[in-house]
C-alpha cells in the first residue's frame, strides 16, 4: 500500500471511529483510578477498619450465606489485609437463586458483615463506566446479540493498533520534528503539529492498550461463543454446587503445598455442575508485571480433593506474556507513577480525535474546492 493510500485509510478510520475512541479512552483514563474513586465515593461500602487478623474463610462463607440466603456465592475477591488502619473491603459476586444473574456486594473480612446489598454489576458509577469502556453498553440493548458490544470494542481495539502502526509509518521520520510546535502558524498547521507529537509520544502506550484490551475482549467473546453458540444457556442456580461441609481453610492452606509461596487473592466457586473450586493467587516471581491472579489451584467441589495446579513460574514465555496484559492494560504495575502516565497518555485519543478530525475535514474541504 502506498503512503498516500495508507494516509487516507488512517484518516478515514480515525474519523469513523472518533466517538467510540473518545468514549473508550476517556473512560479508560478514569478507570485507571477505579479503586481510589470507589473508596472516595463509597467509603461505607469499600473502606473498613482493620483488626489484627481476618476471620477464617469458613466463618466468612457461613456469614455470607446466613446474611444473603437468596443468593449463592459465585466468586470472591480477597482484598482487605491487616497492614494499615484502613483497608479495602473484599468484593463478593453472587448468583440470585433460580437465575443466572450475577450481583455484587462488599464484605468486611474482619467482622464478616456484608456492607452493601447485592446490586447489578453495573450499578455503581465506576462499574457503569467499566461496562461503557468494554462494551459501549451495547450488550444491554434488548433485541440485539448480548455480546455485540464486546465484539465491537474488539474491532475498535484492532483499529487502534492499526492507527498506531500506520501513524508511525506515515511519520516514520518523526524524531526530526516530534517536539516542533509552530504556534504562530495557521490553526491547521498547529493542529497538525499537535497531532503528530501527541500520536508519536503516546503510540507505545496506545499500542499496549490496544493489544491488551483487544486480547481480553476477543478472548471473552470467543469464550461466550464457544459455550453458547449451540443455544446452550447459562446454568440457572437452584442449589449450592459445592459441599456445604468443606473445610475452606484447609483448601487455602493446602494450596501452598501444591504451589510454593502461593497466596490466594480470588476464589471462583462452581456456577455450573461439575465445575471445581478454583483459587487464584500470586506467587513470588520478581517480575513486577505478573498479575496477582497468575497461578491457580483447583479442588473438587464435593470432596475437596486436589484437581489441578497451574504455576505461572513453570509456564512458557507466551503464557507469562499474556498474564502481564492485565497489569499492562490497567497501568498498575508501578504504583501511582505508572497510573498517572497511563491515564495521561490513555486520554490522548481524545486529543488525536479532535485534531485529526479537524485536519481531515479541512483537507477534504480543500480537495473539493
Amino acid at each position: 500500500m502506498s503512503k498516500k493510500k495508507l494516509h487516507q485509510l488512517h484518516g478515514w478510520l480515525g474519523f469513523i471511529c472518533l466517538i467510540p475512541f473518545v468514549l473508550i479512552s476517556f473512560t479508560g483514563s478514569i478507570l485507571v483510578f477505579k479503586k481510589e474513586l470507589d473508596m472516595l465515593l463509597m467509603p461505607t461500602h469499600t473502606q473498613v477498619i482493620t483488626s489484627d487478623t481476618r476471620l477464617s474463610v469458613n466463618s466468612l462463607i457461613k456469614s455470607i450465606n446466613k446474611q444473603l440466603p437468596d443468593y449463592e456465592l459465585g466468586s470472591w475477591e480477597i482484598l482487605g489485609q491487616p497492614d494499615s488502619k484502613f483497608t479495602e473491603a473484599d468484593r463478593i459476586y453472587l448468583l440470585l437463586k433460580g437465575t443466572d444473574n450475577w450481583y455484587k456486594a462488599h464484605l468486611n473480612p474482619f467482622t464478616g458483615e456484608v456492607l452493601s446489598q447485592p446490586v447489578e454489576l453495573n450499578h455503581y458509577l465506576t462499574d457503569w463506566l467499566l461496562e461503557l469502556h468494554y462494551t459501549l453498553l451495547l450488550n444491554d440493548i434488548e433485541g440485539l446479540d448480548k455480546d455485540l458490544g464486546t465484539a465491537f470494542t474488539s474491532i475498535f481495539a484492532l483499529i487502534l493498533i492499526f492507527l498506531g502502526v500506520s501513524g508511525l509509518i506515515i511519520y516514520r521520520k518523526f524524531w526530526r520534528r516530534v517536539f516542533t510546535l509552530r504556534w504562530n502558524s495557521r490553526l491547521l498547521v498547529v493542529f497538525s503539529d499537535v497531532h503528530k507529537m501527541a500520536g508519536t509520544l503516546a503510540s507505545p502506550i496506545l499500542l499496549i492498550l490496544g493489544i491488551t484490551g483487544g486480547y481480553y475482549n476477543i478472548a471473552i467473546y470467543l469464550h461466550e461463543w464457544q459455550e453458547h453458540h449451540d443455544g446452550h444457556e447459562h446454568h440457572q442456580i437452584t442449589e449450592r454446587l459445592y459441599n456445604n461441609h468443606l473445610d475452606f481453610d484447609r483448601l487455602f492452606s493446602q494450596a501452598s503445598n501444591h504451589i510454593p509461596g502461593f497466596q490466594t487473592t480470588y476464589v471462583l466457586m462452581p456456577s455450573e455442575p461439575k465445575q471445581p473450586i478454583t483459587l487464584y493467587g500470586k506467587t513470588p516471581t520478581g517480575n513486577p508485571l505478573i498479575s496477582d491472579y497468575a497461578s491457580t489451584v483447583s479442588f473438587n467441589a464435593q470432596s475437596g480433593g486436589f484437581v489441578f495446579a497451574y504455576d505461572i513460574r513453570d509456564q512458557a514465555f507466551l503464557a507469562v506474556l499474556i498474564d502481564t496484559f492485565r497489569k499492562l492494560h490497567f497501568g498498575n504495575f508501578a504504583g501511582y507513577t505508572s497510573k498517572v502516565i497511563w491515564a495521561f497518555f490513555g486520554f490522548t485519543p481524545v486529543l488525536l480525535g479532535f485534531t485529526g478530525g479537524y485536519i481531515w475535514l479541512k483537507r477534504r474541504k480543500k480537495r473539493r474546492r
